[in-house]
């Protein structure tokens, strides 16, 4: 079926269901009603199947991208209305299913409806990760729906006799227990010191799973590779005892290279050991010049000085900027005009409440001051974006109104946004603005389309054509 195929037809559908849902229900008699109700669950059925098809195309391409969400489960999570986490769960049904064809296959055929599709799923996907074991579970379990009718609960609880059935002596289930009881135990047990020798040497002493060791070596080995070079690139020469450190015109001759026994043929002369500890602080030296390693959010160590508005106040008007609080015109002094005025004192960047909240350090600097952050931190503890609770550590300060715009760099006009994040907001709809009653941030997701914004847009659509028999 083709894209635009698939389209007509899932509009063709919806507005069927939308004339269906409007229709008077209240002529249906007996049979008729039960009819009716059976075949609104088979079609749901059905679409529940189609809809974890479009899940998996979702998830395969960046079709989200432009409208600006961040993940399809949060898309999904605001399509459907549901609670936080529904989105995650029709993605994770899609992926599971995918991987037990069979089940899947059961659904799209109408043999199975959606609970107990995921009920299936969900219990297979605890097993060991032994195919042949996996796809034999999910037979029976099938087998159970057709022999005995079984409904999700059912399935669930009769898992672990078909498991018991198929594995009596818990060998397959048993092994990849102990594996993982092993590689708990060496998480548990993982350590990185460093000693120093006392002769101007460090001892470097760990330990930690497979995983890990597999993770760090596969970032080190294309950074301990061997560097090759041009014969007499390192620039040196090998110096004979006794000759002279200077020409005859008191010109210093070539220095000696310092890597001994080095033949100056191009060859890398570090053993594999040396390469890989080069390769260690390579990266280290890497990861330090990005901006992933938590910082005072992009300024270098300092001390903020606070002070409240009143004495600060004070301040200004002793340094003859204002008389009692009041410009020269009359005008009551905000907290804001009274840091730009000792700003153009020279006399404190940040001011505080009377209770000593941060209140703004406007536009004579672009990041963030200590103060600011740990007011965001108290009031977003988080990542901000809907459904993200990604740490403190990982998220920067940003500016809804951007600096660059004339943004203030204040508490109203802050949030603490993970990488992903910040950088999303920047090129999609999504919109934020401070409430001023509760001081949260609020957001307003893109707006879902709907038949109407179709037809408006003058998209229409005609029936799919029945195939020929």
């Amino acid at each position: 079926m083709t894209s635009p195929g698939a389209l007509d037809q899932a509009t063709v559908v919806a507005e069927g269901a939308a004339e269906l849902a409007r229709s008077d229900w209240d002529l249906l008699e007996g049979a008729d009603i039960v009819a009716a109700v059976e075949a609104v669950a088979s079609a749901r059925s059905f679409l529940d199947a189609a809809l974890l098809r479009g899940i998996g195309r979702l998830e395969a391409t960046d079709a989200l991208r432009p409208s600006g969400w961040a993940s399809v489960k949060d898309y999904l999570t605001h399509l459907t209305g549901g609670h936080k986490g529904t989105g995650g769960g029709l993605v994770r049904a899609a992926e599971q299913l995918r991987d037990l064809p069979e089940i899947q296959a059961a659904l799209e055929s109408g043999r199975v409806r959606l609970p107990q599709a995921r009920a299936i799923a969900t219990k297979v996907h605890t097993l060991p990760r032994v195919p042949g074991f996996r796809a034999a579970v999910a037979a029976a379990l099938l087998g159970l729906v057709d022999t005995h009718g079984h409904d999700a609960s059912d399935l669930q609880t009769a898992f672990g006799d078909v498991v018991r059935d198929l594995d009596p002596d818990a060998r397959i289930v048993n092994s990849e227990k102990e594996r993982a009881k092993a590689e708990r135990g060496a998480h548990h047990a993982r350590h990185l010191s460093f000693a120093e020798d006392g002769h101007g040497g460090v001892r470097v002493k760990g330990y930690g799973t497979v995983e890990d060791a597999e993770r760090i070596k596969a970032t080190l080995h294309p950074l301990a590779a061997p560097v090759t070079t041009n014969p007499g690139a390192c620039g040196g020469v090998s110096r004979q005892p006794g000759d002279p450190l200077y020409d005859d015109e008191g010109v210093a001759t070539a220095a000696a290279c310092l890597t001994p026994g080095c033949g100056h043929d191009g060859r890398d002369p570090r053993q594999a050991g040396a390469r890989l500890w080069d390769a260690l602080v390579d990266a280290c030296d890497r990861l330090a010049a990005t901006d992933d390693l938590p910082r005072d959010h992009g300024a270098k160590p300092r001390v903020v000085v606070l002070i409240d508005h009143d004495s600060l106040e004070q301040q200004v008007i002793d340094a003859g900027l204002a008389r009692n609080g009041h410009t020269p015109t009359g005008a009551r002094l905000s907290a804001h005009a009274t840091r730009r005025l000792a700003c153009d004192a020279e006399l404190i960047p940040a001011v505080l409440g009377t209770h000593g909240q941060v209140l703004d350090v406007g536009r004579a600097q672009r990041l963030v001051t200590a103060a600011i952050w740990t007011a965001l931190l108290v009031r977003d503890r988080h990542c901000a974006f809907p459904g993200c609770t990604r740490m403190p550590l990982a998220c920067d300060a940003r500016h809804i109104v951007h600096w660059a715009d004339g943004g203030a760099t204040s508490l109203d006009n802050l949030l603490m946004l993970c990488r992903h994040h910040h950088t999303l907001i920047h090129h999609t709809p999504w919109a934020v603005h401070i409430d001023h009653d509760t001081g949260q941030p609020v957001w307003t997701p893109p707006p879902r389309r709907t038949l109407h914004d179709h037809r408006a847009a003058g998209i229409t659509y005609q029936p799919a054509r029945p195939r020929a028999a």
